[in-house]
């Protein structure tokens, strides 16, 4: 295969990848309108491409195998990292949220059904 096929498919491969990386880049530029959980997710998107097309792109020039692949573990382990931050990230800020919800109407519980106790 030609390397002019072969830069067409990884043009029309990343091109089409857009519905993933360009909100994220947006979810990025939104800064601290964004929950930080949000953001640390769109940085893990937007790592995961930037490290896959400069894996497609070493492999279109002469380079040593091991080159690439150090590349490609780096930006797997990175990915890895931003998407576990951002799923305990995510946690804690649903906490938060249950919690204020919480204080702002608390949790009535009722006495048994027929003693008086459930009204008020």
């Amino acid at each position: 295969m030609s390397h002019g096929v072969l830069a067409v498919g990884v043009v029309a491969f990343f091109a089409s990848g857009n519905v993933w990386y360009l909100p994220a880049y947006v979810d990025l530029r939104a800064g601290r309108d964004r929950p930080r959980s949000r953001r640390l997710a769109a940085a893990a998107v937007l790592t995961g491409w930037g490290s896959a097309t400069l894996t497609m792109l070493l492999l279109l020039v002469p380079v040593a195998p091991a080159a690439v692949a150090l590349v490609a573990v780096a930006g797997t382990t990175a990915v890895a990292s931003l998407a576990v931050q951002a799923w305990l990230r995510r946690g804690k800020e649903q906490r938060e949220v249950e919690a204020c919800w919480s204080a702002l109407f608390p949790v009535r519980t009722a006495g048994p059904v027929g003693t008086g106790e459930d009204e008020q």
